[in-house]
């Protein structure tokens, strides 16, 4: 006897041969899914036959590891390397000799930088030099000891940074998917088998949700894929069950 008993890993190649690959999947599933009618008559409208239309699979998977490039997949993207900007998130600073705050990045633009007081009231006529903020001439008056708000600033990013855009009208293009699982003799808990699952084609279907928690837990990124039908072809993919040599 043999049974199933491990979860996919999984490689997706798309049409420039760009490669993501996951070892780390929580959970996935092969669906398939036939139509089918009924071919009925007679007395008692008996059952004489079956019709087949056609054959539905997808792929469904929640990997624990968060992976950019495949994220900007979904999107229909490609991910982009170079500097650029990026908004400073909210955070409170305490007034320190000399009137002046240090910030955690360089502003690249005053103009946008937002610092609001302790009761909630915008301040204004404060100056940046490098990181360094002077509220000596703000209005209202800053007081050292007193804790500020800032809410955002623009800075430069590093030329490592990663991005892709949202484009509303692109959408998820095609890649081939293979999946691999293991077949475990259940007498002797040893793998016997790879079986490997190879779609020559497969469309992201570009839904997906984004979870977050304030308890620092470990959120899973779902994949959702579609196989499709080659032009030429009514072939879709091939199944191959691969014996484990065992190590001399």
């Amino acid at each position: 006897m043999a049974v199933i008993a491990d979860v996919f890993e999984v490689i997706l190649i798309d049409n420039q041969n760009d490669v993501i690959g996951t070892t780390t999947l929580q959970d996935s599933n092969i669906e398939v899914s036939v139509q089918e009618q009924d071919v009925r008559g007679g007395r008692g409208n008996q059952l004489f036959g079956v019709l087949h239309s056609d054959r539905d699979i997808t792929i469904d998977m929640n990997d624990i590891m968060f992976k950019f490039d495949w994220l900007a997949k979904q999107f229909g993207q490609d991910v982009k390397t170079g500097a650029g900007k990026a908004y400073a998130m909210p955070k409170w600073k305490m007034v320190g000799t000399g009137n002046t705050i240090e910030l955690d990045h360089k502003p690249s633009t005053v103009s946008e930088m937002a610092v609001y007081s302790e009761d909630g009231i915008k301040i204004t006529g404060f100056t940046v030099t490098g990181s360094e903020v002077d509220f000596t001439d703000a209005t209202p008056v800053v007081a050292i000891g007193e804790e500020v708000e800032v809410r955002t600033y623009v800075y430069d990013t590093p030329a490592t940074t990663q991005e892709f855009k949202i484009d509303n009208s692109v959408f998820a293009k095609g890649v081939k998917a293979i999946l691999e699982t293991v077949e475990v003799d259940e007498s002797e808990e040893r793998v016997t088998h790879y079986i490997q699952y190879e779609f020559y084609k497969t469309i992201p279907t570009g839904n997906f949700s984004i979870s977050t928690a304030s308890e620092r837990t470990a959120q899973a990124q779902a994949t959702n894929l579609r196989v499709v039908k080659p032009r030429s072809s009514t072939e879709v993919g091939v199944v191959k069950r691969i014996p484990v040599v065992p190590t001399p």
